[in-house]
């Protein structure tokens, strides 16, 4: 049940999509798009789609003000005003013993326009310096200046609604299929409908967005300039530019021109790695479309050149007059909600509010005339880049950053931790605990987010939309308008006493008055009440400007747009040597954004492309000795990366890529992608060159070592196993207390019944053993540990050296103290030698199976699979079980007694509620007598005790190694000594112990992987399980199996069948499915198993999942479709069956209903699939 709806705008990309939020009566929130929104009509993109779940989990959230007083103090909450007024007090002291230029704001293309605003004013009109810029510098800035040389000013010309008006698309270093999802939509909407409509994409990369394009033009990193003059000089020598165009409404042709004909079309094609053929074809296709729109990213503006490479492409908008008409013009895919927002009011460290320029005197007089200060300075401030190396040196004292994560996003970050440690004072104002900034702040300011606070944002068309707040936010984070606010009152400044943030908008909307972007008739209630407007709205019922340069006046001082001649054609990047002989770029994948402080809190959005990779062509693989999924280094000057090889002939030779979105994790920074870019810029915007560094990759050789291992179950034979699959050369020595190594010991309930073999438990044969290469001490024990000396000294006291010791030791059967174990016919099942004893015991007696009685104490797992393994055999069972019911802590009560009524349907006897009191031979008759503590009298010829188990943990607490119930340990599986590992039994993390086979195995797994080098495996806590092996019953559990009492956030859905033996229980919460029971059918146990494990957000899943048998098939293949969980051999099967049709294949996989992203792939696969058949 709904008890609100509002309509917004979605806090990621800069289309600008609108979402319908709804919010339930327990304040939790649900998002789906705006069927009416002219951006997105109902479209949402996976990151959209999914945003709600950002939303409710508020578990990283920052709830209150940090502070320390000095870098040796930990940080302690301390009240607002105590947070405020400290950091009042150091900018004041700072400012007054250095100067304003000794700090800095370094804020954010997410913060709603108010915000940019007044951090803007603050800074510029009060604190008298220009030390403010922008996250956007990283990704904007070279598009900024291009339109600004090139039209006079930051202005978009065209409007979204120009999509569906073009006949000609120039996408260029962008993957809109991937990053600007709800836009590719469109365009491929477009050309289902048009086919005729023609798509160039050009890119080092073959992306989702090169595979749905006509032509690919797969460029050698850094010749753009060069490719897009080769172009204009075909479309010049074929007829096919607007000459017209050219003569009355721009200027620098001639120079243009002179250009673009010093190089020669064969010399272009050798550089660029483009096809004569190609360029040409590239040329017809824009010069004879009526519509012709280009698109671009950060392929171009994240460059050396990027300035450069921003005009040449302009320039193609400009020979063929394809500006300032329907269907036709520049269209820069901005990454942010808000950068065009941050750049209206002047958020940058070289503008001016409203697109002044701060280099113009009289646009500064202006400014701080409408602030109310003296003057503003003329000096530009210290860009996003400049602003760490000043930290660095120390000329810069001081910093406040606000909603952006510069350790993960900045270029060569260990060069910006190495300035965060160096500044003085760090402000870090976030919403997220799992930035990785915070940790280097003195004080911590908790941020609203999104949907907590209220104000504007501008997309990527100029289209301004208002963002109300419409749920508290958690704690006592505030908005960053009002702290920003705050903080300038206890600086003492004037012209900050707003009462809202509709007050600053209308401030900062007067200052537009008569500017090329006037909005200054734009309010909230026109906003809220009306809708998106697109800038400029310069009257009252203006109903907005989709696009600019219609009458062919631009906004230079001529009115002419410019032909801007590249001040070089060539990259200036460094090129790749001897050293480093590739190329490295970095970016986004699909259903990630940024540093995923939010899409990371989002399971389902991490199941497409879960770990960083590196995409290497084949050629490069071969010749750096690299297989896919090796371990590979990737080294530059700045830094090295450790990630697995992906070989794929989607990038050029020569190239290799790597995605930019993962930080720290664990204190290792291998997986970060910026500790290898450079800090190099563009001379003029600024911009950081992120799309070319130089760098090496080989295959990581770790140093070869020697490994210990103590046990012999199934996690040290796991870890062996998969060890052995990626190194061959290091030393692996298991020791054994038992003579049997590597076996299944669930198993031994029908190895006593003889129903298996004693070779069919085994988990390898001896010939395979062979193989592995490892030394095997059978019946040895390890008796001591000396962790400093890294020896261990064995049971015949032999002294072993070790690099790495794994400790799998295990655990042993409970025995009550009273009980008498080493007297005939007590028995425990935990080992061959408990099962061969027992065996014999029971031959011993020459009695019939079915004249033999045993008592099994203990209703759990084993208990029962040994009772019913006997019975199979029509031995007598009788069941002590000291609980009111059988295996309470894996199964709910009401499953609990449906297993109850088919024990006893299957004739063995249970007594509930009881333990054995005594236990004394018969002489006479060679049986048991047992007493129960009810008084019962009971007759039998062996007794098992199969009551839990102790962790055999004695070794390492005897040796100094942190313990509690187990061995404590972290997430890479290491205990208080990082070169001793604990897994299986004996493994405590989070203080839990997961005494089950399949937890054992993942240890083992994720150990094997992280001591080979692979440093993004970590172990976060195994899902528990049971299943019951009896005869035509079935039975499993998984995960939570109750709820907590007066918890109203988990909900229970049960289906029962009593007289069927029916019983399905599923237990939710957040939308995760985290516990299920199932009786009778556990045909979901697989799928149930995978959800509860990945903590994949059921989603529109539900229905299906829950409310009886799901038709759903697993993922089979790498998942191609994370909306509805469908992966590539899904979508293989599909087409092998006959379904070759794509809407039809994706209507019966389910693949590309949900946001749509992942068609271009489904369509690669169909079109591939259709190529082997």
């Amino acid at each position: 049940m709904f008890k609100k709806e509002v309509k917004t705008t979605c806090s990621y990309c800069g289309v600008g999509c609108g979402i319908v939020v709804k919010t339930d009566t327990n304040n939790q929130v649900f998002v789906e798009g705006d069927k009416d929104h002219p951006v997105n009509h109902g479209m949402l993109c996976s990151k959209g789609m999914n945003l709600h779940y950002v939303v409710n989990d508020t578990s990283d959230r920052i709830l209150y003000p940090e502070m320390r007083w000095s870098r040796s103090h930990p940080r302690e909450r301390v009240s607002w005003d105590d947070a405020l007024d400290r950091a009042a007090r150091v900018f004041k002291s700072i400012i007054k013993k250095h100067g304003p230029n000794s700090v800095a704001f370094y804020v954010s293309g997410q913060s709603l326009t108010e915000e940019y605003y007044i951090a803007n004013k603050l800074t510029k009109g009060f604190l008298g310096t220009n030390n403010i810029d922008t996250n956007s510098r990283l990704c904007m800035s070279s598009a900024v200046v291009g339109y600004k040389k090139t039209f006079g000013e930051d202005s978009v010309p065209i409007s979204y609604e120009d999509i569906e008006l073009a006949d000609c698309f120039l996408i260029t270093g962008a993957n809109p299929a991937w990053c600007h999802p709800i836009l590719f939509r469109r365009i491929e909407q477009h050309k289902e409908k048009n086919p005729e409509v023609q798509i160039i994409v050009v890119d080092p990369r073959k992306t989702d967005s090169a595979n749905f394009a006509d032509l690919h033009l797969q460029l050698i990193p850094g010749t753009d300039v060069i490719l897009y003059n080769a172009i204009a000089r075909c479309l010049y020598k074929r007829g096919l530019i607007d000459e017209d165009f050219i003569k009355n409404h721009t200027e620098g042709f001639t120079d243009y021109k002179e250009q673009i004909f010093g190089t020669s079309l064969k010399e272009a094609s050798r550089i660029c790695g483009v096809p004569e053929t190609d360029i040409r074809k590239a040329a017809d296709m824009i010069g004879l479309s009526k519509g012709f729109i280009s698109m671009w990213a950060m392929g171009l503006n994240q460059s050396v050149v990027g300035t450069d490479k921003n005009t040449a492409l302009l320039n193609l908008s400009l020979i063929t007059g394809q500006v300032g008409k329907p269907g036709s013009g520049p269209f820069s895919l901005t990454g942010q909600p808000n950068a065009m927002g941050g750049r209206e009011v002047g958020g940058m460290a070289n503008l001016l509010a409203v697109h002044k320029d701060l280099q113009n005197e009289e646009h500064r007089r202006e400014v701080a005339q409408f602030w109310g200060v003296d003057s503003i300075s003329p000096k530009p401030g210290l860009t996003a880049t400049e602003m760490f190396d000043a930290l660095e040196s120390g000329k810069l004292k001081a910093i406040w950053i606000a909603c952006t994560n510069p350790l993960v996003s900045l270029p060569n970050t260990n060069r910006i931790e190495r300035a965060m440690k160096n500044a003085k004072f760090v402000v870090v104002q976030e919403i997220s605990h799992k930035s990785d900034t915070v940790a280097f702040a003195d004080l911590v300011l908790p941020a609203a987010g999104w949907l907590e606070k209220e104000g504007t944002m501008t997309n990527s068309e100029r289209r301004i939309s208002y963002l109300p707040k419409e749920i508290n936010a958690p704690g006592e984070a505030r908005p960053d308008v009002e702290i920003f606010c705050d903080f300038a009152q206890r600086m003492g400044f004037r012209g900050f006493n707003f009462n809202s943030a509709e007050e600053i908008y209308d401030e900062y909307a007067s200052m537009t008055k008569g500017t090329k972007m006037d909005v200054s008739f734009l309010n909230y209630d026109r906003l809220k009440n009306e809708g998106t407007f697109q800038w400029p709205v310069p009257e009252y019922r203006h109903v907005g400007t989709p696009r600019l340069f219609e009458d062919k006046k631009f906004y230079t001082p001529s009115q002419k747009a410019i032909f801007n001649v590249a001040k070089s054609i060539v990259n200036t990047s460094l090129l790749p040597n001897e050293d480093y002989p590739l190329v490295l770029t970095t970016g986004r994948v699909r259903d990630q954004w940024h540093t995923m402080t939010k899409t990371g809190k989002v399971s389902r959005l991490k199941t497409h492309y879960p770990t960083p990779v590196l995409e290497i062509n084949p050629v490069d693989a071969f010749l750096n000795k690299l297989k896919d999924g090796d371990i590979t280094e990737i080294k530059s000057e700045n830094g090295v990366v450790r990630v697995r090889a992906k070989v794929t002939e989607n990038i050029v030779k020569g190239c290799v890529f790597l995605p930019m979105h993962w930080g720290k994790q664990l204190q290792s920074d291998l997986n970060r992608a910026n500790n290898l870019t450079n800090t190099h810029v563009d001379p003029v915007s600024k911009e950081p060159d992120f799309k070319f560094t130089r760098v090496s990759v080989s295959k990581y050789k770790k140093p070869v070592e020697k490994i210990i291992i103590v046990g012999a179950g199934a996690a040290a034979f796991r870890f062996v196993q998969n060890y052995r699959e990626s190194n061959e050369v290091d030393e692996i020595h298991v020791f054994s207390k038992e003579p049997h190594l590597f076996y299944n010991r669930v198993l031994l309930p029908e190895y006593v019944t003889e129903e298996l073999s004693w070779e069919q438990l085994l988990k390898i044969k001896q010939k395979e053993l062979k193989k592995l290469n490892i030394k095997l001490y059978p019946e040895t024990s390890i008796t001591k540990i000396d962790s400093n000396a890294k020896i261990v000294t064995d049971t015949n006291g032999v002294q072993h050296s070790f690099n790495k010791l794994i400790l799998a030791t295990g655990s042993r059967s409970f025995i009550p103290k009273d009980v008498q174990i080493d007297l005939p016919g007590r028995f425990t099942m935990r080992n061959k030698n408990d099962a061969d004893t027992f065996k014999a015991y029971l031959e011993a007696t020459g009695l019939p199976p079915e004249e033999q009685h045993i008592v099994i104490v203990g209703g759990g797992l084993l208990g029962l699979e040994l009772a019913a393994a006997m019975k199979h055999k029509n031995v007598k069972i009788t069941i002590i079980q000291r609980a009111s019911r059988l295996m309470e802590r894996q199964l709910d009560k009401i499953s609990s007694k449906l297993l109850a009524l088919d024990v006893q349907e299957r004739g063995i006897q249970i007594y509930f509620d009881n333990e054995v009191s005594t236990v004394f031979d018969d002489e006479d008759t060679g049986e048991l007598n047992i007493t129960l503590k009810s008084g019962k009298f009971i007759t039998a010829n062996a007794i098992v005790y199969a009551i839990g188990t102790i962790p055999n943990i004695e070794i390492a607490r005897e040796n100094g190694i942190v313990c509690s119930r187990g061995v404590k340990v972290n997430q890479h599986l290491q205990s208080s000594n990082p070169d001793i590992f604990a897994i299986g039994e004996i493994a405590e993390f989070n203080n839990q112990l997961f005494g089950i086979t399949s937890a054992a195995e993942e240890q083992a797994g994720i150990l094997a992987n992280f001591i080979a080098g692979d440093i993004s495996c970590a172990y976060n806590g195994s899902v528990l399980m049971n299943i019951l092996k009896f005869n035509d019953l079935n039975l499993c559990s998984i995960g939570e199996i109750n709820v907590p009492e007066n918890d109203d956030s988990y909900e229970e859905i049960i289906f029962t069948d009593i007289s069927k033996r029916y019983y399905k229980k599923c237990i939710v919460k957040d939308d995760l499915l985290i516990g299920a029971v199932l009786m009778g059918d556990k045909n979901e146990f697989a799928e149930f198993k995978t959800m509860i494990e990945s903590k994949i957000e059921m989603s529109d899943k539900r229905n299906t999942l829950l409310r009886g048998s799901s038709n759903d098939v697993p993922v089979i293949g790498k998942l191609v479709c994370s909306c509805s969980q469908v992966g590539a051999g899904n979508i293989e099967e599909a087409i092998q069956g006959g379904c070759t049709n794509f809407t039809e294949l994706c209507n019966k996989t389910g693949a590309g209903l949900g946001c749509g992203s992942c068609k271009t792939e489904v369509k690669e696969i169909l079109n591939n699939t259709k190529v082997l058949a």
